[in-house]
């Protein structure tokens, strides 16, 4: 928990920021909130954009320049590795940002690339790459096509090769005993 003094200090910061990114722990923390909508609220009232993260439960963001409040649900992943999903996410933001992306755009295809990270071992090693995102465009139900319709036209034309990822050898050791 962090003091009155210490959160005044912290949230006085964030006016150097045009984008805050907070887990819900972190947000939590730095606003003394109860909620994660609370913690949103009061976050916006000292950054212009806010997305919190909040793992399986997805995340919740706002813009309080067009005062659009969005909230995605994670996608339904079986989650092997979640190390460097939040890196996953923001990094996603950003190409969706300087894409020029509408704010539920960027929450949605950053929420797209953390989910699938989380399904293999490796930190950063695990970020999917456009191979990855089509593969899953390919198997989503129709209820996400709809959400993510917008990733078809991201989608490169040319042949996509899958990411060669590093094996988990540590832990294939330690499961044999």
């Amino acid at each position: 928990m962090l003091s009155a003094v210490c959160r005044e200090q912290a949230l006085d910061q964030l006016r150097h920021c045009d984008v805050f990114q907070p887990n819900r722990d972190e947000a939590l923390a730095l606003t003394g909130q109860r909620t994660v909508e609370a913690a949103l609220r009061e976050l916006l009232r000292h950054v212009p954009l806010v997305a919190i993260t909040c793992g399986a439960d997805g995340v919740v963001a706002a813009d309080r320049a067009s005062g659009e409040v969005v909230s995605v649900p994670a996608l339904p992943v079986e989650a092997i590795d979640t190390t460097g999903a939040g890196d996953v996410f923001a990094a996603a933001f950003v190409l969706g940002t300087l894409s020029g992306w509408t704010p539920a755009e960027r929450v949605r295809f950053a929420t797209l690339r953390a989910s699938l990270s989380v399904r293999q071992f490796g930190g950063s090693l695990a970020a999917p790459g456009w191979h990855d995102i089509a593969t899953w465009w390919r198997e989503a139900d129709e209820e996400l096509r709809q959400d993510y319709a917008f990733v078809v036209g991201l989608l490169p034309s040319h042949r996509l090769v899958p990411v060669r990822r590093a094996s988990a050898t540590l832990a294939a050791v330690s499961e044999r005993g």
